[in-house]
């Protein structure tokens, strides 16, 4: 079975752009690829509480490079592809991937992971973003490590 459409949620680290990677071997070359980054909220917040006046300016300019990161990554990637959206949101980052996944219905979540060698898989993810996503997800959540 082939997937469609899948979303990839992007940190901009190593294991998230291997996760792309991942994600459009796994896609029809007619399906979707949606990159999703996600401005953590709490960043904001923090901003707020310690009395930083330009929140609003700071986090225009953090989408802002987002986006433009994006560009750079679909730049990068072969032409030969299946079609690939981005969206960069503000919020919790396992709140949004999870929303995103539901009301765009994907099939598919695939997210990068960082691992230790030698620890199992629980301890691999325990505590991230991804395990979070695999916890509360209601399809599928494919993580793509960064060892091999």
């Amino acid at each position: 079975m082939r997937i469609e459409d899948v979303l990839v949620a992007v940190d901009f680290s190593q294991n998230s752009l291997r996760a792309i990677e991942f994600a459009l071997s796994l896609v029809d070359r007619d399906g979707e690829v949606y990159l999703l980054h996600v401005i953590d909220s709490d960043f904001a917040e923090r901003l707020s509480q310690e009395g930083f006046d330009e929140v609003d300016s700071a986090i225009a300019k953090m989408k802002e490079n987002a986006e433009q990161r994006l560009k750079k990554i679909l730049e990068s990637l072969p032409a030969e592809r299946p079609k690939i959206e981005t969206m960069t949101v503000v919020g919790k980052p396992f709140v949004e991937i999870l929303r995103v996944a539901n009301d765009l219905d994907f099939q598919a979540i695939v997210v990068g992971v960082r691992g230790r060698r030698g620890k199992d898989v629980e301890e691999l993810i325990f505590g991230s973003t991804a395990e979070k996503v695999v916890r509360a997800s209601r399809i599928p959540v494919i993580c793509v490590p960064d060892v091999v």
